[in-house]
């Protein structure tokens, strides 16, 4: 299931004006990437670290230009001006990231990945599986990131699958996990891209969201509902990407860099990522009504079962469902 989630990222002040001018000189390279994360956050923190680090590891001759809070559209729209040079590279949920590489939504197939261990253990064995197939479609993989857990959000009590057809729920237009997940709950969805939610919430065009709780706070979604669910259905995986024929056109140094960097740089978007998305449900949790979803698990798991099945060979394959399943241990 999926969603939104929310969220991600976010410079060097140097005295003395001949190293000043130096450096403004020797700038030729720039590295622009969006997200749709506000620039003032932890998770903002981790790129402004790096856009420093950066310019030091290339002794200014490269720059790292941000575009934060979604200011350059929706994660189709990144993907979009990627493709076309408008754009090195983004950090993005799966909702983008499927639009690269598809199979990377068997991370977020419906009831399959409960936890941050389970989603450890299965990064860590596809590593090279995925770095290969970003790397065929003509970008670099430079840090996982993830967004926090999914958990049901409405205006009403949602207990069971078969409520949700009670309901006007939101549907991203481009996540065909949400998709398939609320038509396997034989409910009605609402299709609007992510600019579209608040205004939906207002009028009650919509009335529920599947999200990360540090998305729906992001958002101010949450002024619009009553009611969160207590389990969470799954995870919101993200990724750090650039593209591979950019980074060609950059010194060496850049890209020493990058690889320096990347094992830090997905430590700290994964720790920071799970920290205010804990924190973030926690805050929700004293303004919203928790509703148990635990006598309808059946229920839930039956639907989830169906939504999963409904992708394969359409979003990933049996083999890589199965794979998954085996390094769970399901």
């Amino acid at each position: 299931m999926r969603n939104i989630f929310l969220l991600f990222v976010l410079g060097l002040l140097i005295s003395g004006d001949s190293f000043t001018s130096r450096v403004d000189a020797e700038e030729t390279h720039q590295i622009r990437i969006a997200t749709l994360a506000p620039r003032q956050s932890s998770l903002g923190d981790i790129y402004q670290t790096f856009k420093i680090g950066m310019k030091k590891a290339t002794n200014g001759a490269v720059n790292v230009k941000m575009y934060y809070g979604g200011i350059a559209g929706d994660e189709i729209t990144v993907v979009r001006k990627m493709r076309v040079g408008q754009l090195d590279g983004a950090l993005i949920t799966s909702t983008g990231l499927s639009a690269l590489v598809r199979q990377v939504l068997v991370m977020e197939a419906p009831g399959l990945i409960r936890s941050y261990p389970e989603l450890d253990a299965v990064r860590e064995d596809l590593a090279p599986q995925f770095e290969a197939l970003f790397e065929k479609a003509g970008y670099k993989l430079v840090a996982w990131g993830d967004a926090g857990k999914t958990r049901i959000f409405s205006t009403s009590k949602i207990f069971g699958p078969s409520d949700l057809q009670n309901v006007r729920p939101w549907v991203w237009k481009d996540s065909a996990t949400m998709r398939a997940f609320i038509k396997a709950a034989g409910a009605n969805g609402v299709l609007l891209n992510l600019p579209e939610v608040y205004s939906g919430l207002q009028t009650g065009i919509i009335d529920t969201i599947i999200a990360s709780s540090v998305g729906v706070l992001a958002f101010q979604w949450h002024t619009k509902l009553k009611t969160m669910a207590k389990q969470a259905g799954g995870i919101v995986t993200g990724a750090f990407v650039i593209r591979l024929d950019h980074l060609a056109t950059l010194p060496q140094e850049a890209r020493d860099y990058l690889d320096e960097v990347s094992g830090e740089t997905e430590d700290r978007l994964r720790v920071e990522g799970r920290k205010i998305d804990d924190e973030a449900a926690v805050m929700l949790s004293k303004k919203l009504k928790v509703i148990n979803l635990f006598r309808a698990q059946r229920q839930w798991e039956e639907v989830q079962f169906t939504a999963r099945e409904s992708l394969v060979g359409r979003m990933y394959s049996r083999a890589l469902l199965s794979r998954v399943q085996e390094i769970l241990g399901k």
